[in-house]
């Protein structure tokens, strides 16, 4: 495991993005966190301190988040149920990685419930408008793909269970204790 630096931001957001954050890279697996701002509601007995998994190799950042949704996106009081994963274009320098998300989203839930795909249309419209150039599009969207039929469903036909989610090679990242390094709060 080696730390590093992280910066996150949307796709086409000028520099400099929000950052630097503390990160924790174990070979093409990456955690990084930061607090969320107090207009955000956390869990009962939890904070407000988010820890996000991107999978390098595919460009897919995830979370369970560590606020509650007024949008009734998770049905218990306990605690989340679903996990929040991006498609996101990655960037890495020495010690430093940027991390810009690329419209399209799924919703997972470990509950049982259906996955919940959105934001195509945002990810069109990029394009449309030239936001969004076509080769990183196009490599996008093999890569959402490839993490969709890695993670979500290894066949064409409906399953059960998810073929690898949450991926297991998030294990030794979510087991490190909070917080990765400095605390750096999110503006808003």
């Amino acid at each position: 495991m080696e730390k590093v630096e992280v910066w996150r931001g949307a796709h086409g957001d000028p520099e400099p993005l929000f950052g630097p954050l503390p990160g924790i890279r174990q070979g093409d697996t990456l955690a990084y966190e930061f607090r969320l701002p107090d207009s955000f509601v956390p869990w009962p007995g939890g904070t407000l301190l988010e820890r996000v998994f991107v999978l390098l190799d595919l460009g897919v950042s995830m979370s369970m988040p560590a606020w509650r949704s007024t949008a009734g996106i998770d049905r218990v009081e306990s605690g989340p149920t679903t996990w929040y994963v991006d498609l996101v274009h990655v960037s890495i320098a020495e010690k430093s990685i940027t991390v810009r998300d690329l419209y399209a989203d799924v919703l997972v839930p470990t509950d049982g419930r259906h996955q919940r795909l959105f934001d195509l249309d945002e990810f069109a419209d990029a394009i449309e408008t030239g936001q969004l150039d076509l080769a990183t599009a196009v490599d996008g969207l093999r890569r959402w793909q490839r993490f969709l039929d890695r993670h979500l469903h290894a066949t064409r036909d409906p399953s059960d269970k998810w073929t690898d989610f949450p991926p297991r090679r998030l294990r030794d990242l979510a087991a490190l204790p909070s917080p990765l390094g400095p605390i750096v709060t999110a503006p808003g």
